[in-house]
């Protein structure tokens, strides 16, 4: 876990928390249903916060008897888990809210409670967002991705595009309830106050869905990234001894975690020290090229041995894929 995505989520808790009773309390004050899904935003954001907090705690603990490969996916899962419950949830209960409000007769109060909670609450999701745009973008550089939507749909780092996500949706929640409140006040018609709860509800069903499916691929266990594999299958097709990569298998076992399986024709004039000394260049070339590979296995074939492994782009298999030099997934 990096300290980065560790920031983000304090920051994201911190400003939830301190914005979730003042909308309450704005709620109860004015009886904008806009408010009241505003507040059950900020009431998931903060169960989010904490339960990606549990999962990074969880997947600190290091390898056992019972989890031979460490419990670093424990961050898909708590994310998961955020996206499907808390933003599910959370997004129905503001579409309820709001479909209810329909029909309401008006009732004349005193609304600059709601604009400066919300103006406030805005604050703090700027703030937050740019902090997670920062984190993201750091993310973005390290990783050679192109551009934002590409590193929403490549990173490993499924805790981080959680909080980053939840905090531009945020931002855009916040304003649709400004303008529900303020229309409703201006007019006295609250459709505008429940067509805003019901804004805010549905963008965060569409951002549980998003996410829970981006979460999916990491639990089940995704490998590495095109760029990624490409520039394996090219550093261990360079070291000195190996004649050609027969299979190759990556998986995230965490952001910060990776397991590399190998299977390797090595040449056959090697001896049994001279295959050892290519296999330890080879776990060497592994960790220079991807630094998160931390469980890296090498099964040595001292002949080339023709075997199915269907792992190509174009359907064909990995030695194929080695031998063509066109190393991408």
């Amino acid at each position: 876990m990096s300290t980065s995505t560790r920031l983000v989520v304090y920051v994201s808790l911190v400003a939830s928390a301190a914005i979730a009773v003042a909308k309450f309390l704005a709620y109860l004050a004015t009886g904008n249903a806009s408010m009241l899904s505003q507040t059950y935003y900020s009431l998931s954001d903060v169960g989010n916060q904490l339960l990606l907090l549990v999962g990074f705690r969880l997947s600190e603990a290091g390898p056992s008897r019972r989890y031979p490969f460490g419990r670093g996916k424990e961050q898909y899962v708590f994310a998961f888990v955020v996206t499907v419950l808390l933003f599910g949830v959370a997004g129905y209960a503001s579409v309820r809210e709001g479909y209810a409000a329909l029909g309401t007769p008006f009732r004349a109060v005193d609304v600059r409670i709601n604009y400066v909670v919300l103006g406030v609450a805005l604050v703090f999701e700027l703030y937050a967002f740019y902090k997670s745009y920062q984190a993201v973008q750091e993310e973005a550089d390290e990783e050679g991705f192109e551009d934002l939507y590409g590193t929403f749909r490549r990173t490993k780092d499924g805790p981080l595009i959680t909080a980053a996500t939840e905090n531009l949706v945020a931002i855009v929640g916040v304003v649709a309830a400004i303008l529900g409140v303020f229309l409703t006040d201006v007019t006295g018609n609250t459709v505008y106050d429940a067509a805003a709860s019901a804004v805010i509800g549905l963008l965060l069903m569409g951002f549980a869905l998003a996410l829970a499916w981006e979460n999916r691929g990491l639990m089940v266990g995704e490998g590495v990234t095109r760029t990624e594999r490409q520039a394996l299958l090219e550093a261990i097709g360079d070291v000195a001894g190996v004649e050609r990569v027969l299979d190759l298998r990556t998986m995230h076992l965490g952001p910060d975690s990776v397991l590399v399986a190998s299977e390797i024709a090595f040449d056959p004039g090697l001896d049994t020290a001279g295959v050892e000394d290519a296999i330890d260049a080879v776990e060497s070339a592994v960790r220079e090229t991807v630094s998160e590979a931390d469980r890296i296995y090498v099964e040595a074939e001292s002949e080339r041995v023709e075997r199915e492994y269907p792992f190509g782009d174009d359907g064909g298999t990995v030695a194929d894929e080695f031998d063509r030099g066109d190393h991408g997934r």
